[in-house]
């Protein structure tokens, strides 16, 4: 197709179904280990909410722009450097950061019950009530509650910037990581570049004024998105010696090879 005929939707299309199509044939590939099934388990679904958290953002690209796009990209970053520093460790990381995860839900069901409680609102306990006990039954078909153990730490024990150092993933940490968290964490950094402009009145003393900012749509971010997913994508296949078959693209070439973006320079997307 020249740049012409194809639509931006033709291109959401493919690339979706490419991501979709990546991520079942890698998949494809492995055969659990039934006695460690947390294994596979935790590698997968990280690797499963990656593809996920490409093909939402792919799937809705009004948000294409860096009021909302740096929330998704800040959760794939997130998701890449625990990905990778799994996969260093997999008998051992999988299981805290699964042992973590249900002790969390543990702690939300003691607010919960906290709640229900101390401040019980006549109109809410029923509903509540049912929640309550839905995720009581989810947390102890995965562990018996009364074995969960809660940390409220970090679930690897150090910090996500020492996990990305570990990994050689240091500039991934410094220049993803903490500018996409700006903007996750609503920080003054983002916050003064696109929500906030210039007072036009010259007798103002130059102060500024919150403003509501739209920006065009920008392939940037799905680049952004298509490149930490296929990094994933490579760092498994590399692992687990994965091959697929050469007409299975990685998410990052599918995007250069699409005629939209064909004439853009990837260094100059970095």
């Amino acid at each position: 197709m020249t740049n012409e005929s194809l639509s931006i939707w033709d291109f959401i299309d493919g690339f979706s179904e490419n991501v979709s199509m990546g991520f079942e044939a890698r998949w494809g590939q492995i055969k659990p280990d039934l006695f460690k099934k947390h294994i596979h388990e935790v590698v997968g679904g990280l690797l499963a909410r990656q593809a996920t958290l490409t093909i939402e953002l792919a799937r809705a690209p009004m948000s294409w722009n860096p009021n909302v796009a740096p929330l998704i990209l800040r959760a794939m970053v997130d998701v890449l450097i625990t990905f990778a520093w799994i996969l260093e460790d997999t008998e051992d990381r999988t299981k805290k950061y699964l042992d973590y995860g249900l002790g969390q839900e543990k702690l939300f069901i003691e607010f919960l019950e906290e709640e229900l409680r101390d401040n019980p609102e006549p109109d809410e306990v029923e509903r509540l009530t049912e929640f309550l006990e839905y995720k009581r039954m989810w947390l102890n078909s995965q562990l018996a509650e009364w074995a969960t153990i809660v940390n409220v730490g970090s679930w690897s024990g150090i910090s996500t910037r020492d996990m990305a150092k570990e990994i050689d993933r240091d500039s991934l940490y410094k220049f993803a990581y903490v500018p996409y968290s700006g903007a996750a964490h609503s920080m003054w950094q983002h916050i003064s570049v696109h929500n906030i402009a210039p007072c036009r009145n010259p007798l103002h003393n130059g102060h500024l004024v919150p403003k509501i900012i739209e920006y065009p749509i920008s392939p940037f971010f799905i680049y952004s998105a298509a490149k930490y997913l296929s990094q994933a994508y490579e760092i498994f296949d590399e692992k687990f010696e994965i091959h697929l078959d050469e007409g299975i693209k990685l998410p990052l070439d599918y995007f250069f090879d699409c005629p939209l973006f064909s004439d853009m320079p990837e260094e100059s997307l970095v």
